[in-house]
């Protein structure tokens, strides 16, 4: 138990918005997202014919390339919206308009592969036909579409978009998939990811991404959402809150930083695996604390892609590094003053709003002061008993 208990201003206030609801897009704005994205989707599909008849959309000196008798005679495009909106860890942007609501939307093409294992389809002919395709709607909405290095964005209006990462499939493997989904009685208009994880799950080497510079990488957003899941399965939904939590405090106190959510997501899990059990759910303010105790030195180190695990995740510049480390010291100094230190709640609000910024609402009621001598009599770490490990090769 720590002196100060802020846990209600994290998300425990029933009476007014927690920090956590400050951070979550309204219900019309969630609508309007999911609106952009059904017309988006809806004028690829209808597209996708002109990716059959056209042949600059295939690999030059391919057989695919030269008769249009070798194409397939349809191309089936489907979809799966992968990321922070995926996950659950979406945030309402801090500063706006440098920061912006992002949902990324995959594009899959099931197509044949070439005997050096790219797809027949041209990576940077895909890009201009999504562009393409997109124009008129874009047009008529209002928006804006342009690529990015690894996607094509569409900017739907100031603190908004969304992109469209392409990816190439094999077409023998996607119809094994579909077909098995029929015959379970599941829709194959869109991927279900429990039932890729159960069955005929498409393998990570053969899913590849387009680049805008013409060239294809192994890139498999699936398997980043299943360690991400995992993580949720193993410490609870208080792991996707910590980590909304922390995206928060770098938004507000960078409008850009090279510090991902990934980074982030990987080294809460690395807290938490510290933990001598698992945490708990009533007191997110004091795992926070704890969080932030370490971090100073993770970012100083290594941090590991999980996925890709020879990819390092905070390989900055030396001068980005020292900034980022110095600024979770401070997170690391301050929430431990607020929690153990302070012993008042205005003090607290104060403290934890120069770090987390004014959506951590001005309540100090809603903070509970121990007395010192209660706070070390009763104190315990935010964490609940481990069970008995069981061996297992998931997670």
């Amino acid at each position: 138990m720590t002196l100060a208990n802020a846990h209600a201003l994290f998300c425990g206030l029933k009476s007014a918005p927690s920090y956590l609801a400050n951070l979550t897009i309204d219900d019309g704005v969630r609508k309007d997202l999911m609106d952009a994205r059904r017309q988006i989707r809806a004028t690829l599909k209808a597209a996708a014919r002109t990716l059959v008849v056209e042949e600059k959309y295939w690999q030059v000196g391919t057989r695919f390339r030269d008769s249009w008798r070798a194409r397939p005679s349809v191309i089936t495009i489907k979809f799966m919206t992968q990321g922070s909106f995926a996950y659950g860890t979406l945030n309402v942007p801090a500063q706006v308009p440098h920061q912006e609501i992002d949902l990324d939307d995959g594009m899959y093409v099931p197509v044949e592969f070439l005997e050096n294992g790219e797809p027949a389809l041209a990576a940077k002919a895909l890009f201009e036909f999504v562009e393409t395709a997109l124009l008129p709607l874009c047009s008529k909405n209002g928006w804006r579409v342009g690529k990015k290095e690894n996607c094509v964005r569409v900017a739907l209006w100031q603190g908004a978009h969304i992109d469209i990462p392409i990816y190439s499939i094999p077409r023998a493997k996607f119809e094994q998939l579909t077909e098995a989904m029929a015959k379970a009685d599941w829709s194959d208009s869109f991927f279900s990811r429990q039932h890729m994880s159960k069955m005929n799950r498409l393998p990570s080497d053969q899913v590849m991404l387009a680049r805008k510079d013409g060239t294809w990488v192994q890139s498999d957003p699936q398997q980043l959402h299943e360690w991400v899941e995992a993580r949720k399965s193993r410490y609870g939904v208080v792991y996707l809150r910590l980590c909304r939590f922390f995206k928060g405090w770098r938004d507000f106190v960078w409008t850009k930083s090279p510090l991902s959510s990934l980074c982030i997501m990987r080294a809460v899990e690395m807290a938490l695996n510290e933990l001598d059990g698992f945490p708990s759910e009533e007191r997110d303010d004091e795992l926070i604390m704890k969080v932030a105790e370490v971090l100073p030195g993770y970012f100083s180190g290594k941090i590991t892609n999980p996925v890709l695990t020879n990819l390092c995740l905070n390989e900055w510049e030396d001068r980005d590094r020292s900034v980022i480390v110095q600024a979770a010291k401070v997170l690391k100094e301050e929430m431990t003053s607020a929690l153990q230190r302070t012993g008042d709640a205005e003090r607290v609000v104060q403290k934890l709003q120069d770090r987390f910024g004014l959506r951590i609402p001005n309540r100090p009621d809603a903070v509970k002061i121990a007395s010192k001598i209660e706070s070390v009599q009763r104190s315990a770490p935010a964490i609940v008993a481990a069970p008995k490990i069981i061996a297992s090769t998931s997670g």
